[in-house]
């Protein structure tokens, strides 16, 4: 899957919260998942962990 060239995702500097693995992406997917519909997210390429953005930024702010 080329989620640079297919869905426009911008591959980042940071490792996953899940893996470990340092190959998150951030952007919009298409998803039948309605708490994430039109939201920008963060996704794993390994392990598939996907989170909306504001979500996880307020996860880190309440850390």
């Amino acid at each position: 899957m080329q989620l640079t060239k297919e869905f426009g995702m911008t591959k980042l500097a940071a490792s996953c919260p899940q893996c470990n693995v340092d190959t998150v992406y951030c952007g919009m997917i298409p998803t039948e998942i309605k708490s994430l519909t039109n939201k920008e997210v963060l996704f794993c390429k390994s392990c598939k962990f996907v989170i909306a953005v504001d979500e996880y930024k307020n996860i880190l702010s309440q850390a």
